[in-house]
């Protein structure tokens, strides 16, 4: 009889979930560890997602600052992501989508030693996967992601990474 009662309250707030619309936008701030990276580091960012029968999309950039090889070769990167999300229980949902990494990649310190690396630039896409939660508190929406991002930017280090991200967003 327990288990009929929770699985029909359930069924009632998903029903209710379904039906709601929102567009949300807020700061969000990443922590981050690249897989070959020094350290790990914060991202701060801003998205906007927009729910909708529940399916979602969000929108988002961030900046991201790494150091590999102690500290030899740093990068700047700033993302901007495209994701899309499917509600899989009324606050939880999966989600899965790309980027586009725009990095600049500093070989000052190494060349310190070798002197014939150029600094570069690039421009690459990425692929992200991963589940969430949605807290809603009235007009607040309290974010909370966990996503594996796949990006290798050159063949001598990896940047493939982790993220848990959490934010505070605002619905309109």
């Amino acid at each position: 009889m327990k288990k009929l009662f929770i699985i029909i309250i359930v069924f009632i707030v998903g029903i209710t979930s379904l039906k709601a619309q929102s567009i949300a936008i807020g700061p969000q701030v990443g922590f981050i560890k690249s897989a070959d990276a020094d350290k790990s580091t914060i991202m701060p960012g801003v998205a906007i997602r927009l729910n909708l029968l529940g399916f979602g999309i969000e929108g988002a950039m961030y900046y991201k600052s790494e150091e590999f090889q102690n500290g030899a070769i740093k990068t700047k990167s700033y993302p901007i992501n495209l994701t899309a999300m499917l509600s899989v229980l009324p606050i939880v949902h999966a989600e899965a989508g790309i980027g586009w990494y725009n990095t600049q990649i500093d070989f000052t310190h190494l060349n310190s030693t070798y002197n014939s690396i150029s600094d570069e630039t690039k421009t690459k896409p990425g692929y992200h996967f991963g589940a969430g939660v949605e807290l809603p508190l009235g007009n607040l929406l309290l974010t909370g992601d966990i996503r594996y991002v796949f990006l290798d930017l050159s063949n001598s280090f990896k940047s493939n990474f982790s993220v848990i991200m959490v934010g505070a967003m605002f619905k309109l």
